[in-house]
């Protein structure tokens, strides 16, 4: 059996653009039944899922989730055989429920696993029997002598609200007139203690420890036809009013009342006559019972430890002869527990009750194919659905993600502050077998959210409960990974688990943001996951920035992804220029101005990053490097001021040397496009760099101006480039500047590099607006006053120098190049 890890969610909202199609019938009446076995099967998976059970009659098999290499040589996760046998202890005695409950470890290192898994199942012979994960029988308990209808546990769960009532754990099992509900803490105990006890009579043979006896109470259950499942609600205080309003309907209008409420529990039927009871136990009207742990010793264990046990287990004395498994122990009898109400409904027997998270509803099928929704507080049916033959139902309950509330904030509603507590939303699941369709309504009267054809022959499991063992303190640290839902598929051979988006309770606009605001935290979780194939994360990226409806949203969803370090250059401007031509497809008067400026900005951007690498990666022929005489010449110095400006440099070069480390895969010409976007931006077709640091600077410098600095690059083409693309001569002038005083060590070794920076300052300096055309050569020009600047303002002493004798031998061109024109 294979397991699927997570739902599709490509079918979420497609509900209402056409009526999902059913499968279509199977000709073979012979599939028919071999895909319908799991129907006959008593089926538990345990919240963590960490363990299966599938029972039929006496037999069991005990599934562990491996990971194993499939037949594509894709690692996933597969269900193995971890025990299989038969359960059966007593004679024609046959399954009838079973559970696997995870037990919390008790260890302060533990981080959320559980430490083990214990099987509970019930027998048409009335006894309940707890298994570990290997198949090994801990003990079994004779509580009532009719079979074993329905298992069911409530584990801890941190209240909500102040004014909710802490419930307690517990295990709760249905015979066909009674109720049993054994206290989770003292469950806990005894099934540590037992496992213990049979782990050292593994190892010596001859030690016993006896485990504490089990609390439990027992409700035999009157006024009613029939029973075939029950919710255990847990312990309920009432209101005042719903306490005069009981009181006068028991005791009439004289009764007396209490100054307190009392507390109950709350236990709701569903069978016959009445179709829903419901039973209210006071608390403290029936002392908690205590059991003798019945300890089960698998054949493995030596039979001394057998004969040591069965004396203080109660089974027999030590003059009996008659083997113990032969006496079963005393069953104590039930306290009465009338029905309160009930929804009287005679043509109908119900199957099956499912509680929600929230303990305030709950779902009941009915051989008539309806599923009604019960408010358990007040006892009334709040909603129907019909057309649901042999429908299986569960609950998902979603909590709002605080991030997601952000598109609300500007909203005057009470949940406008994205400070406050998270809302919850609960969601009922349908499956409807008859016609392989699996459906999700918002409750309590909201529409159907969603609808996915899944086959015939699946089983919906919703187990309602957690881990067993936590309290309100140890289970504050806590992160169970738990399951809420899960749909199995014998043909498949899957395990589906489902998820519900908290935004699909909201309504109309609200829901439009939410939802907005769920595929944006979609896209970030598709951006950080490890998938190495890019035009799959490119696909799945165009898809949902296009299904955002809100622009202001589209346009976070675009900055995460150009702000991906994980997304190649080609899939970001292939995503952007989807967008952009999807804007302009739209009606002139519905499109957002600026998503569409922001999108044509950052393909303009997207499109300059390109064109500098390829010709930074570019390979030019090298010139001859500069001959002494040539460099003084450019320079415009005599051979004497020329070797004296060297004879300067050899000598600071001497002075400043200072040990560096340089790593070799290290490449000063790189720049992320993450980083190029963020440093740069467009304001009315002008590039302006951003407000930054010095290093930040340099870098941007770097990536334009490196390679061209040592001849490795076409200086022309680049400067070309740079000025189509929007940037000012000056911002090019302070880039290239900045790069060159910071490069002191490196330009010093590279004598051609002054000829290079010639070249380029030259160009720039040709550029429009570089030089004002009414400038006089007898005034300070702003374009040598910012270079001035810059070399005066350096610590750099000789990357200054050489850049101010550069800058002059420009000048001096330039001069001469405008007294020519004259």
């Amino acid at each position: 059996t294979g397991k699927s890890t997570g739902w599709e969610d490509g079918g979420w909202g497609v509900w209402d653009e056409a009526e999902l199609q059913e499968p279509e019938e199977e000709e073979a009446t012979s599939r028919n039944q071999r895909n319908y076995w799991l129907q006959d099967c008593v089926l538990s998976l345990s919240p963590t899922n960490d363990l299966m059970v599938i029972a039929n009659e006496q037999k069991a098999v005990f599934l562990v989730p491996k990971w194993k290499q499939s037949d594509k040589g894709k690692e996933e996760m597969q269900y193995a055989v971890g025990w299989s046998g038969s359960l059966n202890v007593e004679e024609g005695e046959c399954v009838s429920s079973v559970l696997c409950i995870p037990l919390a470890s008790q260890k302060r290192s533990s981080t959320g696993r559980p430490d083990w898994t214990c099987i509970v199942v019930g027998f048409t012979s009335g006894y309940v029997r707890f298994y570990t994960e290997s198949g090994v029988l801990l003990l079994a308990q004779l509580l009532n002598e009719d079979p074993v209808l329905q298992l069911k546990c409530r584990t801890y769960e941190i209240p909500r609200h102040p004014g909710v009532t802490e419930q307690n754990e517990e295990l709760s099992i249905l015979y066909p007139a009674a109720i049993v509900t054994i206290d989770g803490f003292s469950l806990f105990q005894s099934l540590r203690a037992c496992r213990n006890q049979v782990a050292r009579a593994a190892a010596s043979g001859n030690e016993n420890v006896q485990p504490p006896p089990l609390a439990y109470k027992k409700w035999g259950l009157q006024d009613v036809d029939t029973i075939v499942d029950h919710a255990s609600i847990g312990i309920m205080t009432l209101s005042p009013f719903d306490q005069m309003k009981t009181a006068s309907n028991i005791g009439g209008y004289n009764a007396a009342i209490k100054n307190s409420p009392p507390a109950m529990s709350q236990y709701v039927t569903v069978g016959s006559n009445p179709f829903t009871g419901f039973f209210f136990a006071l608390e403290g009207s029936s002392q908690p019972l205590l059991s003798h742990v019945a300890l089960a010793v698998a054949s493995k264990l030596t039979s001394a430890l057998f004969n040591a046990a069965s004396g203080w287990l109660g089974w027999k004395s030590k003059h009996e002869e008659e083997p113990a498994q032969k006496q079963k122990p005393k069953v104590e009898p039930a306290t009465p527990l009338a029905v309160r109400f009930g929804l009287p409904d005679s043509r109908r027997h119900g199957e099956r009750i499912c509680l929600s998270p929230c303990n305030t509803l709950a779902a009941v099928t009915d051989d008539f194919g309806r599923v009604i929704l019960l408010d358990v507080t007040r006892g009334l049916a709040v909603r129907m659905w019909k057309g649901y033959r042999d429908a299986e139902v569960g609950w998902i309950q979603t909590v709002e993600d605080l991030h997601e509330r952000e598109a609300e904030k500007m909203d005057l509603s009470p949940f406008g502050n994205a400070q406050g507590p998270s809302r919850v939303a609960q969601f009922l699941v349908i499956y409807a077998p008859r016609r392989g369709i699996l459906e999700v309504w918002s409750t309590q009267q909201g529409p159907r959210v969603g609808a996915f054809n899944v086959g015939k022959y699946c089983r919906l499991l919703y187990p309602g409960y957690k881990i067993m063992g936590l309290n309100n303190v140890t289970s504050q640290g806590w992160q169970p990974q738990t399951y809420q839902i899960c749909l199995v598929d014998p043909v498949s051979g899957t395990v589906k688990t489902i998820h519900v988006p908290f935004h699909l309770a909201l309504s109309d606009k609200k829901s439009e943001r939410a939802k907005d605001m769920h595929l944006v935290k979609k896209l970030n979780a598709l951006l950080k996951a490890k998938i190495s194939d890019p035009d799959l994360i490119e696909g799945e990226a165009k898809e949902l920035i296009l299904e955002i409806k809100y622009p202001a949203t589209k346009k976070q969803a675009l900055e995460s992804i150009l702000t991906s370090e994980r997304v190649p250059l080609s899939s970001l401007t292939n995503i952007t220029q989807t967008l952009m031509d999807n804007l302009k497809k739209q009606e002139l008067e519905c499109v957002d101005e600026g998503l569409l400026q922001f999108c044509t900005n950052k393909l303009k951007l997207l499109h300059l990053y390109e064109l500098v690498n390829k010709l930074n990666s570019q390979s030019v022929q090298k010139d001859t490097p500069p001959s002494d005489n040539d460099l003084a010449k450019l320079l415009r110095l005599e051979e004497k001021d020329f070797h004296r400006l060297q004879t300067l440099l050899e000598n600071y070069k001497k002075e400043n040397t200072q040990t560096s480390v340089q790593f070799p895969d290290e490449k000063d010409d790189i720049l992320s496009v993450k980083m190029f976007l963020e440093y740069l931006e467009y304001e009315k077709d002008v590039i302006n760099v951003k407000n930054m640091e010095d290093r930040e600077y340099v870098a941007l410098g770097n990536f334009f101006f490196w390679k061209c600095l040592c001849g490795e690059s076409s200086t022309e083409e680049m400067c070309r480039a740079l000025e189509s693309a929007g940037f000012s001569p000056q911002t090019l002038l302070s880039l290239l500047l900045n790069l060159w005083l910071s490069k002191e060590k490196d330009i010093l070794d590279k004598p051609d590099s002054v000829s290079c920076l010639h070249t380029i300052l030259s160009l720039l300096s040709k550029m429009k607006v570089a030089i004002d055309e009414s400038w006089d050569t007898q005034s300070v020009s702003p374009w040598w006053q910012q270079m001035r600047t810059a070399c005066v303002q350096s610590e750099n002493n000789a990357a200054a120098l050489l850049s101010a004798h550069v800058g002059h031998a420009v000048t001096a061109q330039i001069i001469d190049t405008v007294t020519e024109k004259k």
